[in-house]
């Protein structure tokens, strides 16, 4: 093997080693991009080409060089449609003509490349010559190379398209080599592999050196100018990923065309199976609503777990392309928090003015409403009284029903006065924020046992009950206002069951602790809370239970309760799907219980 000979080998090797760390670096730098993926798979193509060059000039077998010949087609004939659609998904305009001709191509790839590495249609043969072997041409080699060229030569037309915004220095210097350096590899292949050996000559073939080389200088570029990979489109994606906020593209058609990783959080579905899709798959109205409102519009965006995640819409930001508009952007601003803060706001509000008024209400009506229940409960044992009296005069069947009548009025009375009195004893017994309650060391496994006890009294027999109670999470607490407020959750809880009763009903009750605070978690799978009800669970004598089952102060109480212990109450749920609720407490330190 001649020294010229040797040096063609080792600088085809190189260009393999090089395009493959060049393709691993870029998708170890974010894989999640398409475009990244596709230039990666342009460089092992390129990869691949030069290591079949590098084994080509080892052979002496003509059979074995036509079979290399023959594979090697993997390498340079899929680099032309690989470079145009990246160019096109990197690009900052909007060719649809284009984009739309990218599945034709990828088509007729599947068909030629069989074609090419299994038959004698693209590579018929080979032959030895000065500087190694080239390849006898079949009549596939016309389409082959249209393929790899027709491609090859759009990009170049509309490459300066992909690089026009912004116009910094870098990006120019970055623009000009990979414009010459793709154009001088077309042109020295076109030249080695196809033009020279048709006239008698023998090509050198560096195509895949040039090609390589350019990778190199581009990525010198790039870390050079610290802009992001190939094009401003993925530096702008970079930036807009760091956003907390959503942003999103949606075409002409209403459907969506890009969004960056906020939205994705926001909506909890991936990349891949959004774009595409239209807005209103997530936003329903979305043009109406956003025309009827006067600037930003208040929306309730839908995720895939069914939940309803309220955002402020920006007004769009129109995106042009080719001279005309290509879709619009707009900013989600995720409201979540702030509709948080202000719900926890009211109802601490009407909390606040419930619990001044209702000491002084109970104080008040508790007396006179005592004296009434002792008094219909005389009056209803009298009644019964004069029944048996009158039952031994054989009374007929009017005076009778007259007297079941009485008895039944009485009855009913008394048991509204007994309703008026529970409701004076929840009422009276709204703690305040600060009050002088005795906290003691609590663990807060054994609350919720005894809370469980006591409710599961009423649990159907089918619910399957399933506890997560960590022994070692502690509160100060008072024990007995603690206990109510579990006992008062699970009940809930489990009467969203019943109304909702289905095989493999669950029940989820959990305690845990993060950081310096205790966490109890209460999860069903019942019928869940509408989106307008789960603004009103908070307010006092609001019941969804029918009449008799509920006052409406349960959770009002328990409010208070946890309030009044430095806690919050945290209520989330999906109509017909089930409701969570988390109670976060200051956890005790228990160190300095064992300090005292």
């Amino acid at each position: 093997m001649t020294e010229p000979m040797t040096w063609l080998l080792l600088l085809r090797l190189g260009a393999a080693a090089v395009s493959v760390a060049l393709a691993a670096a870029i998708l170890a730098r974010d894989h999640g991009l398409k475009p990244n993926r596709l230039i990666a798979a342009l460089l092992f193509c390129n990869a691949w080409w030069a290591l079949m060059e590098f084994f080509l000039g080892l052979q002496s077998d003509p059979e074995v060089a036509t079979w290399l010949l023959r594979w090697m087609t993997l390498g340079w004939v899929p680099m032309g449609v690989l470079c145009m659609h990246a160019s096109v998904l990197l690009s900052s305009t909007d060719d649809l003509r284009v984009a739309r001709s990218i599945p034709f191509l990828y088509g007729a790839l599947a068909i030629c490349l069989p074609l090419a590495i299994a038959t004698d249609w693209v590579i018929a043969g080979a032959e030895k010559t000065s500087i190694g072997w080239q390849g006898i041409f079949g009549p596939g080699v016309v389409v082959a190379y249209g393929l790899l060229m027709t491609p090859a030569v759009a990009t170049l037309v509309r490459w300066r398209g992909v690089m026009a915004f912004p116009r910094s220095g870098g990006q120019l210097q970055l623009s000009r080599i990979v414009f010459y350096g793709v154009l001088g590899a077309l042109i020295e292949g076109t030249l080695s592999g196809i033009v020279l050996p048709l006239l008698g000559y023998d090509g050198i073939g560096i195509s895949t050196t040039l090609i390589a080389l350019v990778g190199v200088a581009a990525a010198w570029t790039l870390h050079r100018f610290g802009h992001a990979l190939i094009s401003p489109e993925a530096f702008a994606r970079e930036i807009l990923d760091t956003l907390e906020d959503g942003v999103v593209l949606i075409g002409e058609g209403g459907d969506l065309r890009g969004a960056n990783r906020a939205f994705f959080r926001m909506i909890g579905e991936r990349e891949r199976t959004v774009f595409g899709r239209p807005i209103s798959d997530w936003i329903p109205d979305f043009d109406e609503r956003l025309a009827s409102a006067e600037g930003p519009a208040f929306m309730q965006v839908s995720t895939r777990d069914g939940s309803m995640v309220p955002v402020v819409v920006s007004s769009p930001v129109e995106i042009h392309g080719s001279g005309r508009i290509v879709g619009r952007a707009y900013l989600l601003r995720d409201r979540r928090e702030i509709v948080s803060l202000q719900r926890r706001l009211v109802v601490s509000a009407r909390l606040a003015a419930v619990g001044d008024l209702s000491k002084s209400i109970s104080h008040t009506i508790e007396a006179p409403i005592g004296r009434t229940h002792d008094e219909l409960s005389g009056l209803s044992e009298e009644w019964r009284r004069l029944e048996s009296w009158i039952d031994g005069m054989e009374p007929d069947a009017a005076s009778r029903e007259a007297l079941e009548e009485g008895r039944e009025l009485v009855q009913e009375c008394l048991e509204g006065v007994d309703r008026i009195s529970r409701i004076i004893l929840e009422v009276g017994g709204f703690p305040s924020e600060g009050s002088t309650n005795v906290f003691e060391r609590q663990p807060l496994e054994q609350i919720v046992t005894n809370a469980l006890r006591i409710a599961c009294v009423q649990a159907p027999g089918w619910l399957d009950i399933e506890t997560r109670l960590d022994p070692d999470v502690s509160v100060r607490c008072n024990r007995s206002e603690m206990e109510r407020v579990v006992t008062n959750l699970l009940v809930n809880a489990i009467q969203a069951l019943e109304e909702n009763p289905k095989q493999g009903a669950h029940l989820v009750v959990g305690v845990a602790s993060q950081g310096d605070r205790a966490l109890l978690h209460i999860e069903d799978d019942g019928c869940g809370i509408e989106p307008e009800v789960l603004d009103r669970i908070f307010d006092p004598f609001f019941t969804t239970k029918p009449v008799g089952k509920g006052t409406g102060l349960g959770l009002v109480i328990s409010y208070h309760i946890v309030k009044a212990h430095g806690g919050e109450i945290r209520v989330s749920s999906v109509a017909g799907r089930g409701t969570s609720v988390t109670v976060e407490l200051p956890r005790a330190d228990p160190l300095a219980s064992a300090r005292a």
